[in-house]
């Protein structure tokens, strides 16, 4: 406590003992410039840690998340090779499905057109047999 402060306090009626006991107190209990300017460099250099802390973890988690990324293309690319083997499979499939459908739907028009032409040649041959036969004269 400065000593101006001292002499204010024994001018407005407080005792020597009662001056000495509160610039006690104050000697003790609050902080100087010297010391504020201390506990500001501290926590200067502590938040510079911090941030460089910070900064070193933010590095750390890019490099993982980099890593993650790379994995879950890989995984991608093998996902999207495996269903174009599928989908070209499906495609084998699918033409010889339409193929074998294609000699059935020939193979029955065939079966169907023999089958017709039979007939026809029942028909005629019926109708030959039912209709007398008379020779043919020459003029």
């Amino acid at each position: 406590m400065s000593a101006a402060a001292i002499l204010k306090l024994q001018a407005s009626g407080f005792s020597v003992e009662q001056v000495s006991a509160l610039a006690e107190l104050v000697d003790t209990q609050a902080a100087t410039k010297a010391d504020v300017e201390a506990a500001k460099h501290e926590l200067e250099l502590k938040i510079g840690e911090l941030k460089s802390d910070l900064e070193a973890t933010e590095h750390r988690l890019d490099q993982k998340i980099d890593g993650v990324e790379h994995r879950l293309e890989l995984k991608i690319g093998e996902l999207k090779a495996g269903l174009e083997l599928k989908v070209e499979g499906l495609d084998r499939k699918i033409t010889e499905v339409n193929a074998n459908t294609l000699k059935w739907v020939i193979s029955a028009i065939g079966f169907q057109t023999l089958l017709m032409i039979g007939t026809v040649v029942g028909a005629v041959a019926a109708l030959m047999k039912a209709i007398p036969q008379t020779p043919l004269t020459h003029p």
